[in-house]
């Protein structure tokens, strides 16, 4: 039976300030961790084994998912006590996964696709290893795949820098999407106790082997890496689960909504658990709110991401902006982004009465948790 290993031990620095309170791996995806999204992907293909390979935060991520009982599923872990790598995680996970092939997800994708895609085609190949892919019009961010495409065999295995087309020259390629079904012979090729990229040295040389090959993703594919991502990336993911329902139904919402007299939701929006939208409150679209949120009368929100436990109070108003968990925001705030550029709200942070925060034209305007925020800010 295939098993899985997820990398999640990075500090997610570019998505800081909100990876100060939370591992990356845990940050919310239309109101569930990312990384719990790619366990029920894997569980949804009959795996029921998991390592997660953990280092920063190790406590917080043990604390949520324990041993995996109440997914349904059993949770090993691997603590990184220094860095080992993306190839030196799973090397150090070899006793869990030496004896069969292994799905190995990075932790902080976006994904909705059907897994058993990949295994079948990996069962046709044969090789030491598939690689799912997106392609997109700017690969410079990302590892990039040079294939033959009448056999889907990788050629070239090109890492990040190792390809970085001209600036005024656009290209669609395809790039690793962080999805890999491997076959355990690869861990011959990781040298134990030793900090290994599986990206840099490992790749490259099974491509150049003909021994690894490429699976196109037909679904969600999202990196994670920034809070503009972050928010595009959820947005993305509600509307392909709104649209992939059995009942149609225009937005996704939780139960206990308690909503009163002439509120307006414009589609789409997810809402959690036991949320409460007071009278005349306009919420989208483009808005999702996690669990136990209280937004106030005459409240406008739009293109905005809520955490847990937030308190939004009246006559608030909220554009392009993400809001961490148990924030509390007092009437009459202003929190204003622009395109790429949004107002983020880490863990705890309190805005005071009347306060207006808007994100300047070539960079996001982030708060760090547990402030208070007394004055305008733009």
């Amino acid at each position: 039976m295939t098993k899985g290993i997820i990398i999640s031990g990075g500090w997610g620095t570019r998505l800081r300030p909100l990876t100060c309170t939370i591992p990356k791996s845990l940050i919310p995806v239309v109101n569930e961790p990312v990384i719990e999204r790619q366990i029920l992907l894997l569980k949804a293909v009959g795996i029921k084994d998991i390592i997660l390979a953990v280092s920063v935060m190790s406590d917080v991520l043990k604390a949520y998912f324990g041993d995996g009982d109440k997914l349904g599923i059993n949770i090993q872990y691997t603590d990184e006590k220094s860095p080992l790598g993306t190839a030196g995680a799973i090397k150090l996970a070899e006793d869990y996964i030496k004896d069969e092939n292994f799905f190995m997800l990075n932790g902080d994708v976006i994904l909705n696709f059907d897994f058993k895609e990949i295994i079948q085609a990996h069962a046709r190949y044969k090789g030491l290893g598939v690689i799912a892919s997106k392609v997109i019009s700017d690969p410079s961010r990302y590892g990039v795949l040079i294939i033959d495409e009448d056999t889907n065999k990788i050629t070239k295995f090109l890492e990040k820098t190792e390809y970085v087309p001209p600036k005024e020259m656009t290209i669609s390629m395809p790039i690793n999407a962080g999805v890999y079904l491997l076959e355990p012979e690869i861990l011959t090729y990781i040298e134990p106790k030793k900090r290994v990229s599986i990206e840099k040295e490992v790749f490259p040389i099974l491509a150049d082997e003909g021994k690894l090959y490429y699976y196109p993703i037909p679904g969600i594919w999202k990196d994670i890496g920034k809070p503009e991502e972050l928010l595009e990336g959820n947005i993305q993911l509600m509307n392909d689960i709104i649209n992939n329902q059995k009942e149609k139904k225009e937005n996704i919402i939780e139960e206990n909504l308690k909503i009163e007299e002439n509120v307006v939701i414009n589609s789409p929006v997810a809402i959690g658990k036991n949320v409460v939208l007071k009278k005349n409150c306009k919420i989208g679209p483009n808005v999702i709110i996690g669990d136990n949120v209280h937004i106030g009368t005459y409240t406008e929100i739009k293109d905005t991401l809520i955490y847990n436990e937030a308190h939004i109070s009246e006559n608030v108003k909220c554009e392009k902006t993400i809001i961490a968990d148990n924030c509390l925001i007092h009437d009459g705030v202003q929190l204003i982004g622009n395109n790429q550029n949004l107002v983020i709200l880490s863990s705890y942070v309190e805005v005071m009465d009347n306060v207006k925060l808007v994100a300047p034209s070539k960079a996001s305007l982030s708060v760090c948790h547990h402030d208070v925020v007394r004055l305008d800010v733009s």
